[in-house]
């Protein structure tokens, strides 16, 4: 007679030795197994599923220990980990102008137009000297007209913080600034000077523009030169989308607004 071949049955050692993580936590109720069973496993998941079928009793089991004792290879998203990209300045950051400057914070792209408050803090030593501010009216192609303030510096470019505002004041003194027009708009650098280390002003000429030749713009005022702030009005017929830029060669800070 041939001899019969008995059934294979699970090690009982591997059974005992598998308890202790598989059984860690008390066994869950009916419901959150009918939950666990009604998620949708990931494609990669199933296919290593698949491949457990493959395998003896026992060595499935033991498979299914090693996973899920020992965590997964992916980043949480269904697939695995990949470093993220970097080196370069996105968007809406600004690279150093000088390598004594150290920017944070973001600079509009220039073909972004916004009415909202736009900052940029930048550390900078010595504090850059305030020596223009002039504007103009510009037209590009395509139809699209601005009306431009540019601030000129000497050693490297402030942070600032451009934005509407209910009422322009004079740092110090904490006076109104008298500008013309239906909206006020702030501009604030620091750090920053208009003046030497004499005291006397490092502007070539006052700032006094007014909206000869300008659409959107009445008057450009220099509210204060303050402890490193500098402080300037514009005011302007209604608000308005706007833009900030940086130049070098020489160093300005530009700001367009929509006409």
């Amino acid at each position: 007679m041939t001899p019969q071949t008995a059934p294979v049955r699970p090690e009982p050692a591997l059974l005992a030795s598998a308890r202790p993580c598989a059984s860690g936590q008390p066994p869950r109720p009916a419901s959150d197994r009918r939950e666990r069973a009604a998620t949708a496993i990931p494609r990669r998941s199933r296919t290593r599923l698949a491949g457990w079928r493959m395998l003896t009793p026992a060595a499935a089991l033991l498979a299914a220990l090693l996973t899920g004792c020992g965590g997964s290879d992916d980043n949480g998203d269904g697939g695995p980990g990949t470093p993220s990209a970097s080196g370069g300045p996105t968007a809406g950051t600004s690279a150093p102008v000088t390598p004594d400057t150290s920017p944070t914070g973001g600079v509009a792209s220039p073909e972004v137009w916004s009415s909202e408050e736009q900052s940029l803090t930048r550390t900078v030593s010595p504090s850059p000297r305030l020596v223009e501010v002039r504007s103009a009216h510009n037209e590009e192609e395509g139809g699209m007209s601005f009306d431009r303030v540019v601030l000129e510096f000497a050693g490297g470019l402030p942070g600032y913080t451009a934005r509407y505002v209910d009422q322009v004041y004079q740092p110090g003194s904490g006076s109104p600034l008298p500008l013309e027009g239906q909206a006020y708009f702030e501009i604030v650098v620091t750090p920053a000077q208009a003046h030497d280390d004499s005291g006397q002003p490092t502007l070539r000429a006052p700032v006094a523009v007014v909206g000869d030749g300008l659409t959107a713009i009445h008057d450009v005022v220099m509210a204060g030169d303050f402890e490193g702030y500098v402080h300037i009005g514009v005011g302007l017929d209604d608000v308005v989308g706007f833009r900030v830029m940086e130049l070098t060669g020489p160093d300005r800070l530009v700001f367009d607004f929509a006409a």
